[in-house]
């Protein structure tokens, strides 16, 4: 009996400590981990900030609002059909916008139930400046309470993003697993954290155009089941991206070319597949000839009556500084601020993202083969001509018209071709430290940006100081009093994100070095007979 019972904590000592060790393996585990890690890591970024925090959120919260899924205008007017009257408290959200030092106190209280209405003409059914798609799908999750509803959206963008790259991380070969994780690690801080989960069309058009190339890849190259629904998930992107914003759907589409010129499919297998990324195409480029105004914006511009004469001038200033519009996907002054540009990051914010993504085109050059490099050159002329043509068009000079938000989708499509790899190759990585590295340097950046953005919209940047609870004016009504407080947001969104990242980073390059040599068996056959 006495050796029985000292026999039994160690079986059960053992026993957990092997179930440890499965976990620390387990594919399932660590995508899972990495899910609801992230999930709460974009749910403090969604709480981060008070209703009507992204540019022209007045417009876009009262669109929303206004429409419901079938398209009716529920804000009708017919007395004067250019403005119409909406719920006061949509317009009145931005109260704070362009005040760095005023908190969102400033605010009404956020209802429609007050029966104010406010009239304006800035709303999509009057301008109809953007698709219909994104508002027709929020329209869902407009209420009465206004905070209530702005954090369903915001957390349905981040279960949106979330779920649909989980599901193509696990369908795509081999190859393509690392270049989406660090695409998307490399770009997300501070602004995709941000925009992601937000009210603003541009988190759909992040979503889908940052995802798509990957989806259209994975469709070509794959020879199992896979390949059909990475095919209905590569429209479905291109869709999201159609739904959102004219400029995406231009993305969309020229990204998949570029994908087209990366993929490592053989080219029988590439002209018989190319009816998928056909009907892709032919449906985002439908919302160019059947939104009203959205071709013209492609072709004369933002604006009307632009001068007729070529403005050299206005070419030469927007050549040398459009490569501000990428340092702001990272947080660096005047374009890299967040809300309406008027929350400026702190400097350490740019430097460690910056230095993130510099690290990651080095490496991903480094080992790249000589097409993905010509690929990457094509890549990088698109990412800078592109919104120099629209600038140009326009008569914008940069940030006026063209700010980092539209860029980013192709910032990340950019950094994923250049880390692309053929099948078989053991990885990006070939050690632990500059994984421990990166990890470190994206959770310091996206934790001081988060302190930051909350700081605006609780005190307002005038009140310094490490205590996000101290001198509070504003912070969401229904969750005040409650435990969650702005300082523990920061400090649970922060764990979160250095979880999400480590799991996903460093335990996830011990799967990619293990599953390397499968490769072969998740590729087209004549791809691996190509290579044995």
């Amino acid at each position: 009996m006495t050796l029985a019972t000292d026999e039994t904590p160690v079986n059960r000592k053992m026993s957990v400590k092997d179930l440890w060790q499965k976990l620390r393996h387990s594919r399932t585990a660590g995508v899972i981990t990495v899910a609801l890690l992230a999930f709460v890591s974009f749910g403090a970024w969604s709480l981060s900030s008070a209703p009507g925090s992204t540019p022209d959120d007045d417009y876009h919260l009262s669109s929303i609002w206004c429409t419901d899924i079938g398209g009716a205008d529920l804000c009708f007017m017919e007395e004067r059909k250019r403005q119409k009257m909406v719920p006061s408290a949509l317009p009145e959200s931005r109260c704070y916008a362009q005040f760095p030092n005023e908190s969102a106190a400033c605010q009404p209280l956020m209802t429609t139930a007050d029966g104010r209405e406010t009239m304006t003409n800035r709303l999509n059914s009057v301008q109809q400046l953007y698709p219909t798609g994104f508002y027709q799908f929020f329209s869902v999750f407009a209420g009465e309470n206004i905070e209530t509803s702005v954090i369903a959206m915001r957390l349905v963008n981040a279960a949106l993003f979330i779920g649909l790259n989980v599901a193509l991380w696990l369908l795509v070969p081999v190859r393509l697993k690392q270049p989406l994780l660090f695409a998307w690690f490399g770009t997300m801080v501070p602004l995709a954290m941000f925009l992601i989960p937000s009210t603003n069309p541009s988190a759909w058009a992040i979503i889908g155009v940052g995802s798509a190339w990957v989806a259209l890849l994975g469709y070509l190259e794959h020879s199992g089941w896979q390949r059909w629904v990475l095919g209905v998930m590569f429209v479905a992107f291109a869709g999201v991206a159609a739904s959102a914003r004219t400029d995406a759907t231009l993305f969309a589409i020229a990204s998949s070319g570029v994908a087209l010129l990366a993929t490592d499919a053989p080219f029988r297998q590439l002209i018989r597949r190319l009816w998928i990324p056909a009907v892709g195409v032919l449906l985002a480029g439908s919302v160019l000839f059947f939104q009203r105004g959205a071709l013209g914006a492609l072709t004369t511009g933002f604006r009307s009556g632009s001068e007729d004469e070529f403005d050299w001038g206005l070419l030469w200033n927007n050549i040398i500084e459009t490569p501000g519009l990428w340092l702001g996907v990272v947080g660096a002054w005047p374009w890299g601020s967040l809300g309406w540009l008027d929350t400026p990051m702190p400097q350490i914010v740019a430097l460690l993202s910056m230095g993130v993504f510099v690290a990651l085109i080095g490496i991903g050059l480094a080992g790249a083969s000589l097409r993905i490099r010509l690929v990457s050159v094509l890549m990088f002329i698109m990412v800078w001509t592109i919104p120099l043509y629209l600038l140009q068009i326009s008569g914008f000079l940069v940030g006026a018209g063209f700010q980092s938000r539209y860029i980013l989708p192709l910032i990340v499509v950019l950094l994923g071709i250049m880390l692309l790899r053929p099948a078989g190759h053991p990885g990006l990585f070939s050690q632990k430290t500059p994984l421990v590295m990166i990890t470190i340097a994206l959770t310091l950046s996206n934790s001081i940006a988060l302190h930051q953005n909350i700081r605006r919209y609780v005190t307002g940047l005038d009140e310094p100081g490490f205590n996000l609870n101290a001198n509070g004016e504003w912070w969401w009504w229904s969750l005040s009093g409650s435990a969650i407080t702005p300082m523990g947001v920061w400090v649970v969104g922060t764990l979160a994100f250095f979880g999400a990242a480590w799991v996903a980073l460093v335990w996830g390059q011990k799967l990619a070095v293990a599953t390397a040599g499968l490769d072969h068996n998740t590729v087209a056959p004549e791809v691996a007979a190509s290579r044995s």
